[in-house]
């Protein structure tokens, strides 16, 4: 029995055009998220290949207090640069963060985070502009 609104259909028959026989469905997502996972990738490693730090001079343990005293009178930010390069030669990101007064004989403290003094290279305070 037909309503008045049912059409008749045909049946959907699929035909190859010509001996051509595509991936599967799966196969070809699959592969597109392998590809844009390494195009992400190779993004990636060139910005942190034009992102070189520039080396600053070495300070004392006299001026790394200096600074610190300072910034800690004046509630400021410091950033840090530490005594360590990648497998490149390049200087890893500075550190930047509160000093909140502690420190002992081995550590300074950064956002509460330990830092051995042997390693900080140079430190200064961040302008807040």
């Amino acid at each position: 029995m037909k309503t008045k609104n049912q059409r008749k259909r045909t049946d959907k028959v699929f035909v190859d055009y010509n001996d051509y026989r595509d991936r599967a469905f799966g196969l070809k997502w699959g592969t597109a998220f392998a590809i844009d996972e390494l195009n992400k990738v190779i993004t990636d490693n060139k910005e942190n290949d034009q992102n070189v730090i520039i080396e600053l001079s070495q300070m004392n343990r006299k001026e790394i207090d200096d600074v610190l005293q300072l910034a800690f009178i004046k509630s400021k930010k410091v950033t840090i640069q530490l005594n360590m390069i990648d497998e490149h030669g390049h200087y890893y990101n500075n550190l930047v963060g509160n000093f909140r007064g502690f420190a002992d004989l081995e550590y300074l403290y950064i956002d509460d985070k330990p830092i051995k003094w042997g390693l900080v290279r140079n430190i200064s305070i961040v302008d807040s502009d």
